[in-house]
């Protein structure tokens, strides 16, 4: 009986559900019910996604949200979850794009700004698998 009360005392105190919160979700459903949504809504509705966004991007974090002012809806290209937006009146010249892998959850981002003498910047969670195919259809080039 004292074994048996020792493990229930143990079982309560341990956190419930996955014991690796800050690992990237895996969960392809999780983030395909946000196909056809905006970015806003991802964002909101994803707590940690906009956390590890902020620490991906850093100081580049402002910069990457005044491009989302006019959204686009989500879309899912091969298995890579599309979110991207400009700023208001300066579309093609001005864009945010944030990739997440449906296999493994990492976040990709890039850039495109007058700050980056025009060209685009990205950032990545795991640079040697980074979307560029993804990356490629969400600037139009």
């Amino acid at each position: 009986m004292r074994k048996f009360l020792t493990a229930t005392l143990m079982l309560s105190v341990l956190p419930a559900g996955n014991c690796l919160q800050g690992a990237p979700a895996t969960d392809r459903a999780r983030f395909e019910k946000y196909v056809g949504k905006y970015p806003s809504n991802l964002l909101k509705g994803e707590p940690d996604v906009k956390r590890r966004l902020q620490t991906l991007l850093g100081d580049n974090y402002s910069l990457f949200m005044e491009r989302l002012q006019v959204e686009t809806p989500i879309e899912n290209i091969t298995g890579i979850l599309v979110a991207k937006g400009c700023m208001a009146h300066a579309c093609g010249v001005e864009e945010s794009i944030l990739l997440i892998n449906l296999s493994d959850g990492r976040l990709h981002c890039a850039i495109r700004s007058d700050a980056y003498s025009d060209k685009v910047k990205t950032f990545s969670e795991d640079r040697d698998h980074f979307p560029a195919a993804a990356l490629k259809y969400a600037l139009g080039d």
